[in-house]
């Protein structure tokens, strides 16, 4: 009996009541305190995006459809996705919410890479094509052409998942036991892994890759071009074209670096933990209750993606900085005229 009391005595010092650790008493409230805050700031920063290109003409460009595209894919999933990650994480055994519920979270969930991806995939073959084919581009390119493709990869991504969720289901039931599971089978997630993630960042590698020859071969023209004279045969307007052409390039593979880095970024944000549900649903042995916290960190890198695009925008991008700025001022402009009585 006096060992017991002993153990229980030492228990006590790393063990709260409900038989949680301090360590992960903690760890859990860190986790749950960054997805608040990345919902508020994915929110705030995406609606900024749409507001920026909606009121600024200048950024209602071919290329920024696809970034609309892409921040309604982070609103959804900041709004539709990451509260319920929120209520799992305080209440693991406490759902409550009914079977629709969770299913809904899991399809939220399940289209968010896809259609992020997708969209990242779609801006990377248009500035390639913008790039490689310039005069083709411009003469096929128009907004009713990309707000196709948008409907498509929104499309193809709701049926896909619908398809896996419906058809393919793992479990009876989704609540089972007070929590919620994605019922979908293992293997149509590792089938959806490499459609929509494997698959398209190797067409991304390549389409970057080439992009990359390219704007290499562009640059070694510049640094050995010799200013000469306008020859004769050329008029003043052929003379300006050529001009606007080499500007047109530049502009073009500036955006294209920018993309770059926001494909980048998706990649380091989303590759672990899908890497990890893969090796999860291929071998679930090697997915042990120890590697919970693993997967919650992983998690709040994947969301974090969410709110960093608003921010790499603005440093990447002066027109959309600007957009930004004038917002805001207007805002503060609009709050002091309130406040004046």
């Amino acid at each position: 009996m006096e060992g017991n009391s002993n153990n229980t005595s030492n228990n006590e010092t790393s063990l709260t009541r409900d038989g949680s650790s301090v360590f992960d008493k903690i760890f859990l409230t860190v986790t749950v305190s960054l997805i608040i805050i990345i919902i508020f700031a994915a929110v705030c920063g995406n609606l900024l995006v749409c507001l920026a290109i909606s009121l600024n003409q200048r950024l209602r460009k071919v290329t920024n459809y696809f970034i609309v595209s892409l921040a309604i894919s982070d609103l959804m999933t900041a709004c539709f996705s990451m509260p319920f990650d929120v209520q799992a994480l305080i209440h693991p055994f406490g759902w409550n919410n009914g079977e629709f519920t969770c299913n809904f979270w899991a399809f939220m969930y399940l289209i968010a890479a896809p259609t992020s991806i997708l969209n990242l995939m779609a801006v990377s073959i248009d500035r390639y094509r913008a790039i490689s084919a310039p005069l083709q581009y411009y003469d096929k390119m128009r907004p009713k052409r990309a707000l196709a493709f948008i409907a498509i990869i929104w499309l193809y991504s709701f049926v896909f998942t619908t398809v896996g969720m419906v058809g393919w289901p793992f479990y009876d039931h989704s609540v089972i036991n007070g929590m919620c599971f994605f019922n979908i089978h293992p293997y149509f997630s590792v089938t959806s892994s490499a459609v929509n993630f494997i698959f398209p960042t190797v067409v991304m590698c390549v389409i970057y890759f080439k992009i990359y020859l390219i704007a290499n071969a562009h640059a070694h023209r510049l640094a050995n071009e010799v200013p000469e004279p306008v020859p004769s045969c050329l008029s003043n307007e052929d003379s300006a074209n050529m001009t606007n052409e080499k500007k047109r390039t530049k502009r073009n593979i500036k955006a294209a670096k920018t993309i770059a880095i926001l494909v980048s970024t998706f990649l380091v944000c989303w590759m672990p933990i899908t890497l990890l549900s893969t090796v999860g649903s291929l071998c679930r042995e090697c997915i042990m209750v120890g590697n919970v916290a693993v997967f919650q960190a992983l998690l709040v890198l994947a969301y974090l993606n969410s709110a960093l695009n608003p921010i790499l925008y603005s440093f990447l991008n002066r027109e959309f900085r600007e957009s930004f700025i004038k917002i805001f001022k207007l805002r503060w402009h609009q709050s002091n005229n309130n406040l004046t009585p």
